[in-house]
């Protein structure tokens, strides 16, 4: 085995580690609309949130293919988990941050846990670092994390302040979990344990240490943290649907083996059913597939020192759109292959449909990316931030 291989080996083994302590959880999770505090301190534990920390933190700092294969598998075991495992798996600070906020972050060699929210705010600047205002929708895992980190627009007298590159100054800030109050919002249909309420802060101190810029290369210069760094994030939720659709599928193929038809037989023994797990599941391997490799593209970018293009990143958000396109399809098909046994509380598919459903609400499964890629293609812009 390669030393790559080693080391995404580790990672690639925890949701199976932790399958059962997740499995024993859910019931708690629905009840109480968040992780509770002893499987987060086992995840935290376990490493799950140390994807894309980097080593000499303890990190496992393995490719982005690698992360996404360990979310997608978190996901065909719960939906919640696996995406408090993505929302807090921000350990990469630790090679854009300088070394004075790395030491604040992770004092003592403990391990900070994150939330996060993509959702702009506004920051001003002040002696010895910012003022940070704003409100955050969908943060997930916020009662359980020590520091959140934001994004936020500097301005000047008002007005944001524009970059060399003609584009506002967006940073990221990180916040202590004191700084800022939650509001109990999160009553949703599906994704209920993943605690993801709202934040507000208040004209928050934020210190220069603890503010990183990502449109400069990182401190730490290796492959992991020499791309395009949005893309550490982005694609994690669609490999999580990814693997709720295909544990509503591995669940559909349990339930058809028994369950009878109008007719009398069982529905694994119909042609129809036949044909739709085929190729549903066909069409769901080959969008994993797609979104691997594109992942796969960032990282020999990485690896060979090369700056990240503009089509890569397209291929990226198309892979993406793509595979939350497939994933809607497959939660549709085997949810009405199931006819009345999925509409019941307690049954596999009803939780699965539901909290994929809700995660493919997510803006990262917009279809205005699939026209921003295809603006690329044809040789215009984006036309969105942070594509």
């Amino acid at each position: 085995m390669t030393d790559a291989g080693a080391r995404a080996a580790g990672p690639l083994r925890l949701p199976a580690r932790l399958e059962a302590s997740i499995k024993a959880a859910a019931d708690e999770m629905d009840a109480t609309r968040d992780v509770p505090a002893t499987l987060l301190a086992e995840l935290r534990d376990a490493g799950a949130f140390r994807l894309l920390t980097p080593r000499e933190l303890g990190g496992f700092e393995v490719p982005l293919r690698t992360v996404l294969e360990v979310y997608e598998r978190f996901g065909r075991l719960d939906a919640s988990v696996a995406w408090i495992v993505w929302n807090a798996n921000w350990g990469f600070l630790g090679a854009l941050l300088e070394e004075p906020g790395v030491a604040r972050l992770w004092n003592a060699g403990s391990e900070p846990v994150f939330a996060n929210s993509g959702m702009p705010g506004t920051a001003v600047t002040v002696s010895g670092g910012y003022r940070v205002s704003g409100g955050w929708r969908l943060v997930s895992g916020i009662n359980g994390a020590d520091w959140l980190v934001v994004a936020a627009v500097i301005t000047d007298d008002g007005a944001p302040r524009i970059t060399e590159a003609g584009t506002p100054d967006v940073r990221l800030f990180v916040l202590h979990r004191d700084q800022l109050s939650v509001k109990d919002t999160w009553h949703v249909s599906g994704l209920r344990g993943s605690g993801s309420n709202d934040v507000l802060v208040d004209d928050a101190l934020v210190p220069d240490e603890l503010v990183a810029r990502i449109d400069v290369p990182a401190r730490i210069r290796r492959p992991l943290y020499q791309g395009f760094i949005p893309a550490l994030v982005f694609p994690g939720c669609t490999a999580i649907v990814l693997g709720v659709a295909q544990a509503a599928i591995d669940e559909t193929v349990e339930l058809a083996r028994s369950k009878k038809t109008l007719t009398g037989g069982v529905l694994a023994d119909g042609a129809h059913a036949q044909a739709v797990i085929a190729r549903t599941e066909a069409s769901l391997r080959a969008a994993r597939l797609l979104l691997l490799s594109a992942a796969e593209a960032m990282d020999e970018v990485g690896a060979n020192g090369e700056a990240v293009t503009l089509e890569q990143r397209a291929a990226l958000r198309a892979a993406m759109s793509h595979g939350a396109q497939v994933s809607r399809e497959a939660l549709a098909a085997m949810y009405e292959l199931g006819s009345s046994s999925s509409l019941y509380h307690g049954s596999p598919v009803e939780r699965l449909f539901q909290d994929g459903m809700v995660a493919l609400q997510h803006a990262n499964h917009s279809a205005a990316f699939f026209e921003a890629a295809g603006r690329v293609r044809l040789g215009r812009g984006p036309g969105m931030a942070l594509f």
